[in-house]
């Protein structure tokens, strides 16, 4: 796909994803167990090395339609995260905020096709919530939303901002220049 086509394609989700950031959220009322819920099908947590883990939330149908059609989309987004909460203890400070943030991320944009290897979701037919992300700028470009998946895949786009690709312990390299004499 050549790039002006791209940026068009580009163009019309972010503006379509941003439409249902204009509203103002109210309050939702949300269920604090772990697993199922009315916008969550599960959630698994995936412990990496060096205390690093990762929470898989498999989304129901009716959260990706409620993030597409409903007033007030972030409703969803704070069910999965007290569903969240339920399962993973000790979500506070910058380590609530990534998580949030790739939540809040991986859910306002999950109604987007874009056909993928598991599946024809965005964002996946998963959410993939890293302890090791930073937590984002207050602002990002909805073009670098999507096609850097909630900036999960940034540092692999040679034109991108630099950040590194690799999953803690996926390397046997890591932290290999603090070993060299």
């Amino acid at each position: 796909m050549n790039r002006a086509i791209r940026t068009s394609i580009t163009a019309i989700l972010t503006l379509l994803a941003s439409l249902g950031l204009a509203f103002v959220a109210s309050p939702a009322s949300a269920d604090s167990s772990c697993g199922e819920g009315k916008f969550v099908e599960k959630i698994e947590l995936v412990q990496w090395g060096d205390g690093h883990f990762q929470v898989v939330l498999t989304p129901t149908a009716e959260a990706r339609k409620h993030a597409a059609l409903s007033l007030n989309p972030r409703d969803a987004v704070v069910e999965q995260w007290h569903a969240i909460q339920g399962c993973v203890s000790g979500l506070y400070g910058d380590l609530a905020d990534t998580i949030w943030d790739q939540l809040e991320c991986h859910q306002l944009n999950s109604w987007l096709i874009l056909p993928r290897e598991d599946g024809i979701w965005a964002t996946g037919s998963t959410y993939e919530l890293e302890s090791w992300r930073p937590t984002l700028p207050r602002w990002v470009n909805g073009q670098d939303l999507i096609f850097t998946e909630c900036l999960n895949r940034m540092g692999t786009d040679p034109e991108g901002p630099f950040a590194n690709p690799f999953r803690p312990g996926e390397t046997d390299l890591h932290q290999a220049w603090d070993n060299i004499a």
